[in-house]
């Protein structure tokens, strides 16, 4: 129903300093972090993955860009997802973390939100604490752009800072969905809730 109306950015650039490894190249219910949040993905018109562009796992499909500089964090990444898009993106983009290995559920849900809050410049995920889920979220294309604009230079600034003029519509998703992995015992545990993946 929303296939071919929102492009997607998979954010990929971090440097896993908690983990200790390579993140995204690790298995959670068969799959790699990174091909999880691609799947989560897969109805977007156009995906641009963000960070290093030798990773494995990076769909044939994808436009692979970095962020500048490299390691400048979420928000100069998101800026260079939309420049990677370039002038033709889609009304709306999905802004998805590449370590939220149940983000498939929660994609279809913000998208059919914002179908639902024509005049909300985009829909964050929350989580049961209360905190918006910045990069598990979908967002009005042309806000998104103006936002990130107004708070140039971008490397090391926040995303909530970025997005708190925004008028945005947050929506409770489990505990679980939204669950990131970024250290050794967060992989554990997301692995003994899913066992049989």
């Amino acid at each position: 129903m929303t296939a071919g109306r929102h492009d997607a950015l998979v954010l990929a650039g971090g440097r896993s300093r908690r983990m200790g490894v390579a993140k995204l190249g690790l298995v959670v219910a068969g799959d790699t972090l990174l091909t999880h949040a691609c799947v989560a993905v897969q109805d977007a018109r156009r995906l641009v993955v963000v960070g290093p562009p030798d990773q494995p796992g990076i769909p044939s499909r994808a436009i692979a860009v970095r962020e500048d500089p490299p390691f400048g964090g979420p928000a100069a990444a998101i800026a260079a997802g939309l420049s990677g898009l370039g002038t033709g993106a889609a009304e709306r983009v999905v802004v998805l973390a590449a370590d939220v290995p149940r983000a498939g559920e929660a994609v279809p849900v913000l998208l059919a939100a914002l179908d639902a809050e024509p005049d909300a410049d985009g829909v964050v995920a929350r989580s049961s604490d209360g905190h918006r889920q910045p990069l598990v979220a979908v967002y009005r294309t042309a806000a998104l752009r103006s936002a990130l604009a107004a708070h140039e230079p971008l490397a090391g600034s926040s995303v909530m800072r970025v997005i708190a003029g925004l008028a945005l519509t947050e929506i409770d998703l489990p505990d679980d969905v939204l669950a990131d992995v970024d250290t050794p015992a967060d992989l554990h545990r997301i692995t003994e809730e899913r066992p049989h993946g």
